[in-house]
């Protein structure tokens, strides 16, 4: 997939928390099942949703996808923070985004695109 320096990832809307003892996001979202695993899923009352806690720096990222920053701004404040850790930066930052892509939880717009959806913290 490419992504443009332009271009501007955001959150879709999911539930997520910030563990402020940690300083990681936990995003909880539906399981994806095939048929087959649907069964055993009912069969077994295997839970249905997906707890997945992030590490520091996909933390901070999912923190500066709220949909103000472009990718290159998001490399270079993430490069500020994380110095030598994250290098190659571009690369390390662009699979984490793709990796959010593909579990459906951000997606990328253009600049000046409205964004209708919640894309904040999860309250009850």
């Amino acid at each position: 997939m490419l992504i443009l320096d332009n271009d501007i990832p955001v959150r879709l809307p999911v539930k997520w928390y910030y563990d402020t003892i940690s300083n990681e996001i936990i995003i909880e979202y539906k399981k994806d099942f095939s048929n087959l695993e649907s069964i055993l899923s009912n069969l077994l009352k295997s839970p249905r949703y997906i707890k997945r806690r992030l590490d520091l720096m996909n933390s901070r990222l999912w923190f500066l996808m709220d949909g103000k920053n472009s990718f290159v701004e998001i490399v270079k404040i993430m490069e500020l923070e994380f110095n030598e850790q994250i290098l190659p930066s571009k690369q390390r930052i662009k699979t984490s985004i793709i990796n959010f892509i593909d579990l459906r939880l951000c997606t990328i717009v253009k600049p000046k695109t409205y964004i209708s959806w919640h894309i904040g913290e999860y309250s009850d």
